[in-house]
């Protein structure tokens, strides 16, 4: 597969535009530059020409020319990788942003999102009917790009990941070809599909299974940093035995310029329990901030997007922990006393309940267990303060390294590497690069945290 690094030639961008009904953007192209921006401000790629489908035939007839004139191309949902495997140098950048529709049938309880639907229009156009489903926490991610990963959310616990939650998808393979994708058609790219990510072609719309919610009981609660340790062994104690319903977040950050120590909560089974099961994760000292009650599941979905605005300049570790030790809150309050800017941030992720008791064969998805997922997240808005928060990042890695942590969760893999795309799938691996090498023998859908067709 040949990489151009400039622009298409005249005669192929006339043949491109000749098949496509849809935007076709090239560097001259004064909507261009904005268009070949995502959610990591870091990333700075140009690709050779910007492709925005309105359908699904030319999501088609974009592979298709691709294919014929020997060029790669990358594929944009939502745009919230922070590897920023959207868009690459020299390639054409096929932009599913303008097909963002979802349609809801409340009588089946499911739900059709196109693929560069957000979770939160997703989630908007649910609350409607009183449904929801396993969704990303920061609303302007991608349905799709979180959910061919795994998918992550406040109701993992009590209903699974996002991927568990996929009835169906329409995809367009490696050589344009339209495929249904269900667990009657194509068996074998629905099982990798949920938690293969984007190696397997274009999905351009999933199918989910929805849930009955009305309301949650959960938010934010505050403290000042000195009482971290305290309010992180209580949030383990409470977390390694928490039912299903409680999903919670723990979190080390800066606001308005003091160090603080939060715990962000999702109660959603009975309105009797919940109030007083969130309240167990209080510490007898007053909280700086009390923003838990009841709230729509809308509400808590957006209730995070101020800690992660687009544009920012964003690196992410994020090793598993499957015990969390005094010792390792130890070494994690240790790291977090020399964050490199004030909007960095350090999150702990509790994996539990129907997210982590799927059998690890049955979903691509490999990391089912009950674990804790620590999200070392540097973010800084100067160039040329990367290679301090960069560095700052992978030290505090691999002093839980040291602690026993390992692998990491494929949506929050970087550029680490085929070792650690390997790790994140475990023991699903093999049968996924088998796969890759019946669907996409060429590895045309290479910018992605890429599974090698098997030799």
């Amino acid at each position: 597969m040949k990489e151009q690094m400039e622009g298409l030639s005249t005669n192929q961008l006339a043949g491109l535009r000749r098949v496509l009904n849809s935007p076709v953007l090239p560097p001259s192209d004064p909507d261009y530059a904005a268009a070949r921006k995502i959610w990591n401000g870091m990333i700075d790629r140009k690709p050779s020409v910007i492709v925005r489908p309105t359908g699904i035939a030319d999501v088609i007839q974009t592979v298709r020319f691709a294919r014929e004139q020997g060029l790669a191309a990358s594929v944009r949902g939502g745009g919230h990788s922070v590897a920023g495997k959207s868009v690459a140098d020299g390639a054409i950048m096929i932009d599913l942003s303008l097909m963002r529709d979802v349609q809801i049938n409340p009588t089946r309880q499911t739900a059709l999102a196109q693929g560069g639907a957000t979770w939160g229009e997703f989630d908007r156009e649910g609350e409607k009917f009183g449904l929801a489903t396993t969704g990303g926490v920061i609303s302007s991610t991608g349905v799709c790009g979180l959910t061919l990963g795994g998918g992550i959310g406040w109701l993992m616990g009590k209903h699974g990941l996002s991927c568990d939650n996929v009835v169906s998808a329409d995809l367009v393979n490696a050589d344009g070809s339209h495929l249904s994708v269900s667990a009657t058609q194509n068996e074998d790219l629905f099982w990798a599909i949920r938690g293969g990510g984007g190696n397997f072609g274009i999905v351009t719309a999933l199918e989910f299974r929805l849930h009955e919610l009305a309301s949650i009981h959960g938010g934010i609660v505050l403290y000042p940093r000195p009482v971290a340790f305290d309010l992180l062994r209580q949030y383990r104690d409470l977390t390694s035995q928490a039912p299903d319903e409680i999903t919670a977040y723990a979190a080390l950050l800066t606001g308005h310029g003091h160090p603080m120590a939060a715990i962000a909560l999702c109660h959603s089974g009975s309105q009797e329990d919940r109030a007083s099961a969130c309240k167990q994760f209080y510490l007898s000292s007053p909280p700086v901030a009390d923003m838990i009650g009841e709230k729509k599941y809308t509400e808590l979905q957006t209730m995070l997007d101020f800690t992660a605005p687009a544009g920012m300049h964003y690196y992410f570790k994020c090793p598993f922990l499957r015990e969390l030790t005094d010792e390792a809150i130890r070494t994690i309050l240790e790291y977090t006393e020399q964050m490199p800017t004030e909007q960095t941030q350090v999150v702990l992720e509790h994996m539990h309940g129907a997210a982590s008791h799927v059998p690890v064969e049955q979903t691509a998805f490999g990391l089912r267990r009950v674990h804790y997922s620590v999200n070392i997240m540097p973010a800084w808005t100067d160039p040329s303060h990367a290679e301090k928060c960069i560095s700052w990042a992978q030290e505090f890695g691999s002093a839980l390294t040291g602690l026993g942590a390992s692998d990491a969760y494929v949506n929050y893999l970087g550029d680490e590497g085929s070792s650690a795309v390997k790790a994140s799938y475990g023991a699903n691996y093999a049968r996924l690069a088998a796969l890759k090498k019946k669907y996409d023998p060429s590895n045309f859908f290479c910018f992605n945290q890429n599974i090698v067709p098997a030799a």
